[in-house]
């Protein structure tokens, strides 16, 4: 890196955070029927949790503000909204009454699948309009990117690590 000139340098930083710009501009929320982003994060986040527990009949109250890093009182906003719209049902547990848990209906798993399959028919509209082969070529690039760019953030707080400890 030290060999390219200032004005090589700047282009390369000045086009990686042009295209990171882009990329978080580009309004996702476009593809959403139905649902927010924000009540899509819920719905997913209980899935998720159904997914890898199908044997616990829902998620607690409390665990889902965790995950979701937000307030019990927020999470209890959204759910009597989701509640209301027939998307998720709350339950006392009768093991321990002052616990709540939530889970979703068979309308809050149909929605799930119609947003997925929202999702999945416009990234093969993508994959069909670059290619599958360039698609897959740009996917590994931003793969290796990242991997790159993880081992240098590491190295990078290794070394601010080391110059603090002396």
């Amino acid at each position: 890196m030290e060999q390219r000139g200032k004005e090589q340098k700047d282009k390369l930083v000045v086009e990686f955070f042009q295209t990171m710009c882009a990329i978080r501009r580009l309004n996702w929320d476009s593809l959403l029927r139905e649902v927010s982003r924000r009540e899509v994060h819920f719905l997913k986040t209980i899935e998720q949790f159904h997914c890898m527990h199908p044997d616990i009949p829902g998620m607690y109250v409390n665990d889902l503000a965790e995950q979701l890093g937000i307030t019990k009182s927020g999470v209890s906003k959204m759910l009597r909204h989701l509640e209301e719209r027939g998307l998720v049902e709350r339950h006392v547990d009768p093991d321990n009454r002052r616990n709540t848990f939530v889970c979703l209906t068979e309308e809050g798993f149909a929605l799930g699948e119609r947003q997925r399959d929202e999702h999945d028919a416009f990234l093969l509209r993508v994959v069909d309009s670059l290619g599958e082969a360039r698609y897959l070529e740009i996917l590994g690039g931003v793969r290796e990117l990242t991997q790159c760019m993880e081992r240098e953030l590491e190295r990078t707080n290794e070394s601010k690590k080391t110059r603090e400890e002396t």
